[in-house]
């Protein structure tokens, strides 16, 4: 039996996946019948969903996987469809011989087109759908649906995607293609009602539906949110990472590092053996309470492992600069708490100071919401109080950025 592996950087396989059945379960349950939006932090597991789709999909299902995250144009969205079709063999052969098969399209599904990784094709290819590109996609995905197996679109970092549209084109491109993909989905259902699509996002999508005044052009999709593992599978993971690095962990040790964390993810806890497996070999075999506080707090929330949680530093620019600096506060006061927990109508009056003259609380409410909903923050009904989500983040908040300015 080989080792398990300690996986920080590469996407797991899907054999990798631990304590994901049920949900992959009840993933390909939803599929049946709707599109489904798959909602999680960065590194909590969601893109090892879409390639164990991708790489083991059901019978009658033929997924194509496609990440959209730098995507800036209508034009290459379209390109990044079409370029995964031809690159797919089955895909291609069906293609080829589709008779509603967009006509600009058709020459590019029947040559060879050894020339799909050049450049020039890429450019060329966009030039020729730049004036139509809705009809020329809408057509394209009009032809899967005479092909003997259901096509699954998987779209991982839509909402970045759309954040970059924004950037690059501005808004109302961004609103336009939001548009034509409720259109396909919607006002096309009769004839587009075979395949589905997986979007998933890393990043808030309602504030980003909000700033294009689209809320609702994803409301057709099922939102499933890829949570934390049970315990008792956490627990498994860590004895077998422990195996893999020849460490000693008992069975108190492994709930000490669960417990440092705060909830098992799978990714923190390949983290952390990652610094455990640069401690000399005989502390790693003979391991103590001692030895796993101190990789916690000198290696993991140390300047070795900064660079892994800076994204969610760096995420809340798209609050814009008021509301970036309302965020770090909130966080800040709430990282740096006594108790963990500070009370909404605290943020508040937080939030009012740090605002000034600029605030509102309609604006207060959507910054918390969005905080909530990107898994920064936890409120409890019962207190109205609100706490971080996961420990090892309000630890890395602490360490890093309580002292920073707001």
């Amino acid at each position: 039996m080989s080792k398990t592996r300690i996986i920080v950087g590469p996407i797991p396989e899907p054999n990798e996946l631990v304590g994901r059945e049920q949900f992959i379960a009840n993933l390909w349950r939803q599929l049946d019948g709707n599109n489904v939006l798959l909602l999680a932090p960065r590194r909590f597991g969601k893109s090892g969903v879409m390639r164990h789709i991708l790489l083991r999909p059901q019978n009658g299902f033929l997924p194509i996987y496609l990440n959209v995250e730098d995507v800036d144009s209508p034009e290459e969205f379209v390109w990044r469809i079409t370029r995964a079709l031809l690159l797919h063999d089955r895909w291609r052969a069906f293609l080829a011989k589709a008779r509603h098969a967009p006509r600009k399209l058709q020459a590019w599904f029947q040559d060879t087109f050894d020339e799909i990784e050049f450049s020039d094709a890429k450019v060329t290819f966009k030039a020729s759908v730049a004036e139509d590109w809705r009809e020329v996609a809408r057509r394209l995905l009009a032809s899967l649906e005479t092909a003997p197996e259901r096509a699954i679109i998987l779209l991982d970092e839509l909402p970045s995607m759309l954040e970059r549209l924004i950037e690059v084109q501005g808004e109302k491109p961004a609103k336009d293609f939001l548009g034509w993909f409720h259109t396909v989905r919607i006002s096309q259902k009769e004839n587009l009602r075979r395949h589905r699509f997986v979007v998933a996002g890393s990043i808030g999508v309602d504030q980003v539906l909000r700033k294009l005044g689209a809320s609702d052009k994803l409301n057709d999709f099922i939102r499933l949110y890829v949570e934390p593992i049970a315990r008792s599978d956490a627990e498994q993971l860590v004895a077998a990472l422990a195996e893999s690095i020849d460490s000693g962990i008992t069975a108190d040790l492994r709930g000490q590092i669960i417990d440092a964390i705060g909830l098992p993810v799978p990714y923190f806890i390949h983290l952390f053996f990652s610094e455990l497996a640069q401690v000399p070999a005989q502390e790693r075999r003979n391991p103590d309470s001692a030895l796993i506080e101190r990789v916690y707090r000198d290696r993991v929330q140390g300047k070795s492992c900064k660079r892994y949680f800076d994204h969610y530093r760096e995420r809340l620019r798209r609050f814009g600069a008021d509301g970036e600096r309302a965020a770090m506060a909130i966080l800040s006061q709430v990282a740096t708490a006594p108790t963990g927990c500070v009370s909404e109508s605290a943020l508040f009056a937080l939030y009012k100071n740090k605002r000034k003259r600029g605030w509102s609380e309609a604006e207060f409410t959507e910054v918390i919401n969005d905080l909530e909903c990107d898994w920064y923050l936890v409120r409890d009904p019962n207190t109205n109080e609100y706490y971080f989500l996961v420990k090892v983040m309000a630890d890395w908040w602490r360490r890093w950025f309580a002292r920073a300015p707001r």
